[in-house]
């Protein structure tokens, strides 16, 4: 006989199970070379069992990811919704979730930059959620000076190759976040291995968001100027201008 596909037989699968990760494990093979298999896995795919499998899945990923972002204490559970609803700031975070594919082709972040308190770390954290969430997201989530830190104390241990790890998951994870750049005590070193970092996502298009208290020109006058200039290349300047917030929580007790 003859079969319009030969790798199948016109079966639409082979013999033998398989696993999809994203939908669990079916008892045939579909078959990939044939129009009739990819009817036949799609129509599987959404059955409900294999729509719980997906569903279960993602949070599994979500939870993972959320797990090693860096994003703990109070700024898990923020939100854009978080953002006064309408305002420029608001619109702009929305933008950048939704249109997360073009950003993240381009190379596209942001450069929070103003006064204490005012928000800026609030709102790189809603981000962070909202893309771990809604597109599974790979976010590190770095407070500067806590990271600075760990590094000097661990620079003359045998954990010192932790750090090296670190300084490559920077470069490379697929959103990194730095938290109150510029406010770590600097150095030659320190400033060589932010060059390094930064120059290396600007070169590959990697998104970067960037919170701090200084404006592009200040930081690249504890950094590098070319690090300053590279922030300008790959990072949308917004200015925070709010009063401290936190002077105004409610008393504690």
């Amino acid at each position: 006989m003859t079969y319009k596909c030969a790798h199948c037989k016109d079966a639409g699968f082979t013999s033998g199970t398989i696993s999809y990760q994203q939908y669990g494990s079916s008892d045939k093979y579909f078959c990939r070379e044939c129009e009739k298999g990819e009817k036949m896995l799609i129509a599987w795919m959404k059955e409900p069992a294999q729509q719980l499998h997906l569903r279960q899945w993602k949070q599994e990923k979500i939870d993972r990811m959320m797990r090693i972002s860096g994003v703990d204490g109070c700024f898990r559970d923020k939100r854009l919704k978080d953002i006064k609803d309408g305002s420029n700031l608001f619109q702009e975070c929305q933008k950048y979730v939704d249109g997360w594919e073009q950003m993240k082709t381009q190379g596209f972040g942001f450069y929070f930059w103003g006064n204490v308190g005012a928000g800026k770390t609030h709102t790189a954290a809603a981000i962070a959620n909202e893309l771990m969430e809604k597109k599974q997201v790979e976010v590190l989530f770095l407070s500067m000076p806590e990271a600075v830190t760990r590094v000097k104390k661990t620079f003359d241990t045998e954990l010192k190759g932790e750090d090296a790890r670190l300084f490559d998951r920077m470069k490379e994870v697929e959103l990194l976040i730095l938290d109150d750049l510029g406010v770590e005590k600097n150095s030659e070193w320190l400033t060589d291995q932010m060059y390094q970092i930064i120059d290396h996502r600007w070169k590959n298009k990697k998104p970067l968001i960037v919170t701090t208290n200084l404006s592009i020109e200040d930081l690249g006058m504890i950094y590098k100027p070319q690090v300053a200039s590279r922030l300008c290349g790959c990072c949308k300047p917004i200015k925070f201008t709010n009063k401290d917030r936190r002077k105004n929580a409610p008393a504690l007790f």
